[in-house]
């Protein structure tokens, strides 16, 4: 992806503030394009008056007609424009003109910038300008008609309010505020104190380069729109680090509000590039009926949907969730519509502590690349309804939550495209519904660097995937792809791809070379599956699918053993007894009750579980590693299995879960 250099703080950032190297570039350009209209001025005074200097302040100003605005004299060029510093030190620019204006903006304000335009839309041309506030925001647009900032070639631009704001932004927008910019020109927003940018109508990115970076003590969100937010072009870039507790930050919200017009509310991302890094949720459109209506009609409801059509979109999240009382909770989710969410293109990788994608209502994908992965909870979560109707989607959650997953009775529907959904746990699509083609399998673990494929009669690839190494374990994986064919049998196996798919992806004809034959499937129906595809041990679903019984065959789709693997140096058997002992203070869930008499098989299962579950594995290796040391575990008569020892004395690697199989990089991501 970029590659960021450390450039200093500023007065209220105390992490480092992250810049592409093209902008280090650009810092350098500015030097080097001084010095040489200094030598150059005398011989070429006249070529150089036409060049678009970015080492000198009025460089875009030279071919600007308009009025142009000196921040640091408060003064402005034209008639048409005034420019005023009022009693308390901040600059009113005023506008009463009726047609469309362009202004341009020069020098440095230390203090706050009020511009007001009652009668006409109005573009400020931000030529290398330095606004730093102090107890209100840096810029108010005061006027409900639109604003546009705009940063000419070769600008940067710095824009900052205080940890004294007592405002609700860094920039404030009584109307529409739309940003836009040449290539290798930037906008900087530093925000301290809350919000960054602060809309009472929507935000619109067209072009150019808006970096948004919020303070670890600011208690807002980077971009806060009470209508919508569009993203065309250019790109944006969000660092939100705010970790006030209960008010962490989030990348971009739009906030939906009563009586405001039809279909408002709503996020669209159509173009551009992307990035958001935030403590709390990326992006969302977050206006709930339940929670946030104050009338009793429904008609003049915002709708909280998102749509991505194209562009491309990186998003990471920090916080780890938690949640106290409704007023006082985290859930750093990537993308949320609180109604529908739909993605008809663009490439999209999300990587975040709760669920990637989540809607009120819907999730639909029409298109589109999707890769993502959530480490504390469900990878796609809807309330109510899953499509999948084209795209490819790679979706994983690495805890004990699930890939898919659908609230609505299941009503997981998939008409084309390519989908691989790995967890513990997942929804398949219902077979009833759809027409698209499904595998599911829940029967053993999949480890990081496992190489998996669904072959056909002809050992072709249909589909497959490599398990990344972030991902410690999964025990169910559903795949469809239009390549599944009515009647037609399919293998699951592990293997090894002839090349290393990009994103961990593997489509159609792709040379395998099969480790394993695991399971195989005919198409009798829409979906099929093996073993428990559902919510396994110690999550929402049923337990192991049997309605809260013990299962007495693999614990509901947990770990399954093979013997043949290298870290088995102990006999599981003879440490049950020891290992409960152990666990002894566990608590198994609610309506689970265990059988009389454990057979061997079943003892083993049970303490997998335990372990995988409920109890530390770096102590249980520990414990275990001392009890060999000590000698109170027989290992295999003969050694491990196929004449495998480890070293006298060492418990090799991966305990009882298993080393990972060396098959390979998973290169997701990268």
């Amino acid at each position: 992806m970029k590659n960021y250099v450390v450039w200093p703080d500023t007065h209220c950032a105390k992490t480092a503030r992250r810049y592409p190297k093209t902008m280090k570039t650009f810092r350098r350009i500015i030097s080097i394009t001084a010095l040489a209209l200094l030598l150059c001025a005398a011989a070429f005074a006249q070529s150089i008056s036409e060049v678009a200097s970015v080492g000198s302040k009025n460089s875009t100003a030279k071919a600007f007609s308009g009025p142009i605005i000196d921040l640091s004299k408060g003064t402005s060029s034209s008639d048409l424009v005034s420019a005023s510093f009022n009693k308390d030190g901040s600059l009113e620019v005023t506008y009463e003109g009726t047609s469309s204006i362009e202004i341009m903006l020069t020098g440095t304000l230390d203090g706050t910038l009020i511009v007001k335009s009652d009668n006409a839309d109005y573009t400020l041309v931000l030529d290398n300008v330095t606004i730093q506030a102090g107890t209100l925001p840096a810029i108010q647009l005061k006027s409900t008609t639109t604003a546009t900032l705009y940063a000419p070639k070769k600008s940067y631009n710095l824009i900052s309010d205080s940890s004294d704001n007592t405002k609700k932004g860094a920039i404030t927008s009584s109307g529409n505020i739309i940003f836009d910019g040449d290539e290798d020109s930037l906008i900087e927003i530093d925000v301290c104190k809350k919000h960054g940018i602060k809309a009472d109508g929507g935000v619109t990115v067209n072009g150019g380069y808006l970096y948004i970076h919020g303070d670890e003590n600011a208690e807002g969100n980077m971009i806060s729109a009470d209508l919508f937010f569009v993203m065309n072009g250019g790109t944006i870039d969000i660092l939100a680090e705010g970790n006030v507790h209960a008010t962490e930050s989030k990348g971009i919200k739009v906030n939906g509000v009563e009586g405001t017009g039809a279909g408002l509310g709503y996020v669209e991302i159509n173009g551009g590039e992307t990035y958001i890094t935030s403590v709390g949720k990326a992006i969302t459109a977050g206006w709930k009926q339940s929670e946030d209506a104050t009338t009793e009609t429904t008609d003049d409801d915002p709708i909280p949907n998102v749509y991505i059509n194209d562009g491309f979109i990186y998003i990471t999240t920090t916080g780890t969730p938690y949640e106290i009382s409704d007023d006082e909770s985290l859930s750093p989710e990537g993308i949320e519509a609180k109604n529908i969410l739909q993605i008809n293109g663009g490439t999209i990788y999300l990587y975040t502590t709760d669920d990637s994608l989540n809607a009120g209502n819907s999730v639909i994908i029409n298109g589109g690349l999707i890769y993502s992965t959530a480490t504390e909870n469900d990878s796609i979560d809807s309330n109510g309804t899953i499509e999948i109707n084209g795209g490819t989607v790679i979706t994983m959650s690495t805890s004990r939550e699930q890939a898919f997953d659908c609230d609505n009775d299941s009503k997981f529907t998939y008409t084309n495209g390519y989908f691989i959904g790995a967890g513990n746990g997942n929804n398949m699509p219902d077979s009833s519904s759809t027409t698209g083609y499904s595998i599911g399998y829940g029967e053993r673990t999949f480890y990081a660097g496992d190489q998996i494929a669904i072959l056909d009669s002809d050992k072709n690839v249909v589909i497959g995937f490599v398990v990344p190494y972030e991902v410690e374990s999964l025990t169910s994986i559903v795949f469809g792809s239009p390549d599944f064919q009515e009647g037609e049998t399919y293998t699951l196996a592990i293997g090894a791809f002839e090349y290393q798919p990009e994103d961990g992806f593997v489509g159609y004809g792709q040379t395998f070379r099969t480790r394993e034959e695991i399971a195989s499937f005919t198409m009798t129906q829409h979906a099929v599956s093996e073993g428990y595809i559902g919510m396994n041990i110690g999550g929402n679903g049923n337990f192991g699918g049997m309605n809260g019984q013990m299962r007495q065959d693999n614990f509901g789709g947990q770990r399954q053993q093979d013997w043949n693997r290298q870290d088995r140096g102990f006999n599981p058997n003879s440490m049950f007894s020891s290992f409960l002992a152990q666990a002894a203070d566990v608590e198994l869930p609610e309506g689970i009750t265990l059988p009389e008499d454990l057979s061997s098989e079943d003892a083993i299962q049970l303490m997998l579980y335990l372990m995988g579950n409920k109890i530390d594995t770096a102590e249980l290796e520990a414990l275990i590693q001392g009890s060999i040391d000590n000698g109170e575990f027989e290992t295999f008569p003969g050694g491990m299995p196929n004449g495998m020892t480890p070293p006298d004395g060492q418990f090799n690697p991966g305990g009882m879960g298993g080393t990972p199989p060396q098959g390979g990089p998973g290169g997701f991501g990268n």
